[in-house]
This record gives structure tokens, C-alpha cells and sequence, in this order.
């Protein structure tokens, strides 16, 4: 028992000495693994903090009834060890019935709480199709279930009260019998036979106990090895291999040479086959095609979230995995379809992409991503709350905030996916204008549906199912009528 307190003593710190390392790996910044190792962690502080004291005040009051009981009278000491299952098992029958019980309930109710939630975080589209007396209905008919578990509970619940409270009586009762017979022989004092049953059986509810908390510390055991697991397993990129750090910054030349790639949770869906591209630096290029055509992961590996199955990026003819993950990140600029806002102010949100950014760079920023005229506008300008997840802004707001962001970071390389999607044409066109004469050499690689984005673009490529199909100018594409870019194009300007 000891070795065990001091094990689960010593884990957690082991837990979050350990857990800031693993949260500074890039692919484990977010998702489920991260939710599970905290929520490991606090299951076992509690255990710690509750379940320990307990454990150990149940022990200690065990031992000390069981040797007070045997001095007073040893053979009315035994005789309460014998009658202690009675005690122990109806007990236990009331705290496992009692635990049972709520958990169906909560599990009967589920679909009612899954409804509730549901219609609330949907109440305009539910107004929207006047769908209020559905949801009632709905609700009334998951009531029903519940009620029928519950009455089958309260009369499984009252034969199985009825058979714990049977058991205590019938041990109390064979208790008093044999005080009778210690008395009769004259080998024990009324009132010591009483004193040494009483002792030992007021302590039986700690017996329970200790007996309850059993899985309860089982199952926390059993929690260790999978969290040991996610901490020592070890991550495929590393943000500082090698260690080395460039102080010049890269000029932005990118090129793919036969990636093939596959996302992890799906290794049998090839999503890029033998893709070769090459773009110079400070040039412009459009990756265009269906959906599912593989463009979204072709900027997912310049971030190198991922690493190819096979080929290799070099940027500026070197190897990507040769650089400091870090020291590249700081020079490459990625804007999401959907990006997401911190909540704090306008100004925080713009200034997260440089941190020692000036008043006079952040304007400027925001001036180039057209989006400093509707912040003036605003009673507090800059100092305006965005909200969580940027929810008191529109869609195009917060893409122009996210572009400001990344324009803040001065980036080498400039990565748009879908960036300008919410944006009115009015409004794209003069943050693609202002892309095109920025001050400093930026390569600029743009994923786009609409194909109006990319005109002005360098270079066009036109990809379907992971690989390219076609290449060139605007001009050069368009002028090919079977062309798959021709096709889309004048698609969308019918």
C-alpha cells in the first residue's frame, strides 16, 4: 500500500514534466490525445487527494476495532469476524444497487440531454423551419423510455433494500443470541460481549468502503499504462532536429519531387501519386481542381505537418527536414479557409502573427488585407473584442484578420488556402492586388475554387486525384478548349 501511495504521488508531477514536452511536438498541439492525457492526470490527483485518505481511514479503523474487540472479548471477536460478510455483503449490495441505478439513469436520459443540447446550439435553423413542436414531441417520446427503467428500478431497487436490511438484522440478531450463551457460561459480562460486537461492527461500513474503492484504484492503475504509452511515444517530426539554426532567411524556392502521400488515419487512400512540382522563388502559383484533388495536403506538407510516404520537399535545393522546423515556420505565412480567432481584441489577434510588431506595422498590415477602414469604424477600433473563435465578426472579417495576421509575420513563402472564400470580389481583388506589389519578395502559393483568384497568377496548376494535369499561364490554359482549367472556367462564367 505504501508503495503504491508514493507511486501515485509521483506520477503526476512525472505526468506534467513530461506533458510540456509532448505539447511542444507539432503534430500533438491539439486533438484527443492531448484531452486524454490531462484527463488521465486528473482522475489521478483525485485518487490522490480523496481516494487515499479514505483508503487509509478505513484500514486504520479496521485494524484498531479488530484488536479493541479481541481484548475486551476475544471470543465475541470472532464471532463478529464470522457475522462480518453479512454486514459486508449488504453493504455492498446498497452502494453497488445505488451507483447502478444513477449511471441507467443517466444513460436513459442521454438521448433527451443529446436533443436538448442540439436544439439549442440550432435554435435559428430549428425557427427557421418551424420545427418547435417536432423537438417537443421528440423529448415527450424520449421521456418515455426513462420513466418504464424507472419504475422497474424502484421495484428492483426495494427487493434489493429489503435483502441488505434482512442481512444486518439477521446478524445483529445472532449476535445478541450468542452474548446470551457467553452470559449463561459465564464467560463474558453482558455489557463486554455488546461492547466487543459493537466495536467490530460500527467499523463494517469501512470495510465497505475500502471495498468500493477497489476498482475505483484498479481502473486508475489500469489508466497509467496507456498514458505512459502517448508519453513516451516517440514523435515523427521533431520541431529543433537539427539544432542548427540559419541566420539568413530562405529565399522561398519550393520543389516537390515524386511525393507520394497518405494521411495516417487513412493509409490506404493515396491522396498525392508521384506529384512533381517546382516553383521559384517570389513567383505566384495557383493550385486549382476539383475537390479531393490533393491541393489542401500539398500545403499541409510545405508546413510539414505531414511527411511524405515517398520523395522529398526541397526548399531552396536543400532537403525540408534539414531545417529547423521552428526557424522555417517563422518564415512561411499560412492563411485557413476557416481561420480561428483568439478571444481578445482586434489589435492581439493582427499582432500574434510578430508579437514586437509596432502600431504603425500593424496598421499597415491590416491597410494591405483592406480590413483598417472597417476597424476605425468601430466605437473601440483596434481595442475590439472578437469574441471566442472570433464570433462577433463575419466570415470575411476574420479571413481578413487571419490575413493580416500572416502579413503581419512578413513571411518568405505565403500559403492560401481558400483564403479570400467569404471575401466580395471588390474586396479580393484589392487584397490580391496588394499581395502582388508587396514591398518585400514573397512566393505565393494560392489553393482556389474560384478561378477569379487566380488569374493574375505566374503559374496555374490544374490537379485531379493527386496528381497534375495540367500547367501555365492563365492565357496558355485558356486557350486549350478540351483543357480541364478551360472547362472549369467557362463553367463558372456561364
Amino acid at each position: 500500500m505504501v508503495c503504491i501511495s508514493l507511486f501515485l504521488l509521483l506520477f503526476p508531477a512525472a505526468v506534467l514534466r513530461n506533458e510540456v514536452a509532448w505539447f511542444e511536438q507539432p503534430e500533438n498541439g491539439v486533438g484527443l490525445l492531448a484531452t486524454r492525457i490531462v484527463s488521465d492526470t486528473c482522475v489521478i490527483k483525485t485518487i490522490i487527494s480523496d481516494r487515499m485518505s479514505v483508503i487509509v481511514q478505513c484500514i486504520s479503523s479496521i485494524l484498531i476495532a479488530t484488536t479493541v474487540s479481541m481484548i475486551v472479548n476475544w471470543r465475541m471477536g470472532l464471532v463478529a469476524w464470522a457475522l462480518m460478510p453479512c454486514h459486508f455483503i449488504g453493504g455492498l449490495i446498497q452502494s453497488k444497487s445505488a451507483k447502478g441505478f444513477s449511471g441507467d439513469s443517466a444513460l436513459a436520459h442521454q438521448q433527451l440531454a443529446v436533443l436538448a443540447s442540439e436544439s439549442a446550439s440550432n435554435i435559428r435553423t430549428v425557427a427557421a423551419f418551424v420545427h418547435e413542436e417536432q423537438m417537443i414531441t421528440k423529448a415527450k417520446l424520449s421521456l418515455e423510455e426513462p420513466t418504464r427503467i424507472g419504475r422497474l428500478q424502484s421495484i428492483k431497487y426495494g427487493m434489493i433494500q429489503g435483502t441488505s436490511l434482512f442481512l444486518w438484522n439477521v446478524a445483529h440478531a445472532v449476535a445478541l443470541w450468542y452474548t446470551t450463551i457467553l452470559v449463561d457460561k459465564n464467560q463474558s459480562s453482558f455489557e463486554d460481549g455488546i461492547r466487543s460486537y459493537q466495536i467490530f461492527s460500527l467499523t463494517v461500513p469501512s470495510i465497505t468502503e475500502l471495498w468500493t474503492l477497489i476498482p475505483t484504484v484498479v481502473s486508475a492503475i489500469s489508466i497509467l499504462k496507456p498514458a505512459f504509452d502517448i508519453l513516451d511515444r516517440e514523435t515523427r517530426i521533431v520541431p529543433d532536429v537539427p539544432d542548427e539554426v540559419n541566420c539568413e532567411r530562405i529565399l522561398g524556392g519550393i520543389e516537390f519531387e515524386g511525393i507520394r502521400f497518405s494521411y495516417p488515419s487513412r493509409p490506404q487512400a493515396v491522396v498525392l501519386d508521384s506529384f512533381v512540382l517546382t516553383v521559384k522563388a517570389g513567383s505566384s502559383v495557383a493550385l486549382v481542381g476539383p475537390s479531393g484533388a490533393g491541393k489542401s495536403s500539398v500545403l499541409a506538407l510545405l508546413m510539414r505537418f505531414y511527411d511524405p510516404a515517398q520523395g522529398r520537399i526541397l526548399i531552396d535545393r536543400k532537403d525540408m527536414r534539414e531545417y529547423n522546423l521552428r526557424w522555417l515556420r517563422q518564415q512561411i505565412g499560412f492563411v485557413q479557409q476557416e481561420p480561428l480567432l483568439f478571444s481578445s481584441t482586434i489589435r492581439e489577434n493582427i499582432r500574434y502573427g510578430n508579437e514586437g510588431a509596432s502600431e504603425a506595422e500593424t496598421v499597415e498590415a491590416a491597410t494591405e488585407a483592406n480590413i483598417h477602414e472597417f476597424i476605425s469604424s468601430l466605437p473601440d477600433g483596434y481595442d475590439t473584442m472578437v469574441g471566442e473563435k472570433g464570433c462577433q465578426v463575419s466570415g470575411g472579417q476574420k479571413q481578413r484578420i487571419a490575413i493580416a495576421r500572416t502579413l503581419l509575420k512578413r513571411p518568405v513563402i505565403l500559403l492560401l488556402d481558400e483564403a479570400t472564400s467569404a471575401l466580395d470580389a471588390e474586396t479580393e481583388r484589392a487584397i490580391v492586388r496588394a499581395l502582388g506589389s508587396s514591398k518585400w519578395r514573397i512566393t505565393r502559393v494560392t489553393v482556389a475554387h474560384r478561378l477569379s483568384t487566380v488569374i493574375s497568377s505566374d503559374i496555374i496548376v490544374v490537379m485531379e486525384k493527386g496528381k497534375v494535369v495540367e500547367m501555365g499561364s492563365h492565357s496558355t490554359l485558356i486557350g486549350e478548349a478540351d483543357g480541364v482549367y478551360s472547362k472549369l472556367f467557362h463553367l463558372q462564367n456561364q
